[in-house]
């Protein structure tokens, strides 16, 4: 999370409406919302801009969640350590009474000594907004009535909440790097991420399915500001049952979108599965690059040829790993984690390549000249090839009849141009045309 801007956290039993505010406030549908209760486990964050004014906004699960599970210990513990790095809390209530635990969670919030905007939820209707004097006998003279499911007050909360930062931050988002980290359930996504960011920021546990939402964060690596999305993990289509489970694959395939590089993780104990070659083809449908890291190396029993031969055999799993740079890491023991946030570096500076035309030409000449393939210079004839447009990078290529350049051939040019322009890891798009 990038430590210059102040964080404003919404805190709240479960179900009153705190991913509804926080989607409210951020202008779109980042959280999870359904009438289930404990549907945010881990933390949400996203930076607005408001006035001219930048901070972090964050969702946090519901405190009063069953305190007998040790998922559910790590859950408060998370959002409490949290708390206490936020600048401003917003303590929400919902119409048409506080309960016992609003009571226990008051007390819990003036202790930490922060600045706190009092709001109630649900106060949908001018009669609903007579049970306000209930929430007064709590002792707070500044209570908001808010409506985060119509959106009524929210300016005024925003208001409130530049109005008592504490430090006012006038930038906007300058990250250079977008960076998601996607997976199956269970393959050590928040773990990396807490490794990257040096500290317990997101749950970590044996129980696959704990991280639902998209949780963003930013770091600063080589001098540059990076955000870094740790996903929800992705399972077959045939197995999401219940809209959380849709919802959180809907997030993770809007965390790829939103990217500009993706972090691939593989469990090494378990090797590739059929989830994971889904999980490649829905990012290499968004046309992003792509690291494949394998990861819990440290549990797995080598020798010095062991990574080779299992990176060949992944290669023979799945052969469009070929065209990506394969890794091993550990994220539980932060081994080659400099390696990966360098290779995704680089990936990104390549995939915003501009390349000559008259080298790119010339690499084409040269590709039919070598007749690789036995149609391309004699049947099938290339013209004329230029650069349109860059991450990834676009190719359109003029030729004697788009028709004859099937799927096989594209895919050839693809892989021949990757070879020739040191593009591995980064999607090449061309687009075929007729030369008249």
């Amino acid at each position: 999370m990038s430590k210059k801007l102040p964080i404003a956290t919404i805190i709240g039993r479960q179900n009153v409406g705190k991913s509804t505010l926080f989607n409210a406030l951020i202008r779109e549908r980042r959280a999870i919302v359904d009438p289930l209760p404990g549907l945010t486990r881990d933390i949400i964050t996203y930076s607005i801009n408001y006035k001219s004014v930048s901070f972090i906004i964050s969702d946090t699960p519901g405190l009063d969640i069953n305190k007998s599970s040790e998922l559910s210990q790590s859950i408060i513990e998370n959002a409490r350590n949290h708390l206490k790095r936020s600048s401003v809390i917003i303590f929400l209530m919902e119409n048409p009474s506080p309960f016992p635990f609003d009571l226990d969670l008051s007390r819990f919030i003036r202790k930490l000594s922060l600045p706190t905007i009092v709001t109630v939820n649900k106060m949908d209707t001018n009669t609903d907004l007579e049970n306000m004097t209930n929430f007064y006998e709590m002792g707070y003279t500044d209570i908001l009535p808010i409506s985060a499911l119509k959106k009524m007050n929210i300016d005024m909360l925003l208001d409130k909440i530049t109005d008592i930062l504490p430090v006012k931050r006038l930038s906007t988002d300058n990250t250079d790097l977008k960076i998601s980290i996607v997976g199956r359930p269970n393959s050590g996504k928040s773990t990396l991420l807490n490794s990257l960011l040096g500290y317990e920021r997101a749950i970590v546990s044996d129980i696959p399915g704990t991280t639902r939402d998209a949780i963003d964060e930013d770091i600063s690596f080589h001098g540059k500001r990076i955000r870094v999305i740790d996903t929800a993990g992705l399972k077959k289509k045939s197995r999401i049952k219940g809209n959380e489970q849709f919802y959180s694959m809907r997030r993770t395939i809007d965390s790829i979108n939103r990217s500009d590089v993706v972090i691939h993780l593989i469990d090494a104990t378990i090797g590739l599965t059929e989830t994971d070659k889904k999980i490649s083809d829905e990012i290499l449908k968004a046309n992003k690059p792509i690291i494949i890291s394998i990861n819990k190396w440290d549990a797995v029993n080598k020798d010095t040829k062991t990574f080779e031969e299992y990176k060949e055999k992944i290669i023979y799993q799945y052969y469009r790993a070929i065209d990506f740079p394969i890794m091993s890491i550990s994220a539980l023991e932060r081994i080659r984690i400099h390696k990966l946030m360098t290779t995704a570096l680089e990936l990104s500076e390549k995939s915003k390549m501009k390349i000559e035309t008259s080298k790119l030409n010339d690499i084409i000449q040269n590709i039919q000249k070598m007749r690789l393939t036995p149609q391309i210079g004699r049947s099938m004839k290339i013209y004329y090839a230029t650069q349109i447009s860059t991450t990834p990078p676009q190719f359109k290529l003029f030729v004697n009849n788009h028709k004859l350049f099937k799927r096989d051939v594209i895919r050839f040019l693809q892989k021949a141009l990757q070879e020739r322009l040191d593009l591995k890891g980064i999607p090449i798009i061309l687009r075929i045309h007729d030369r008249r």
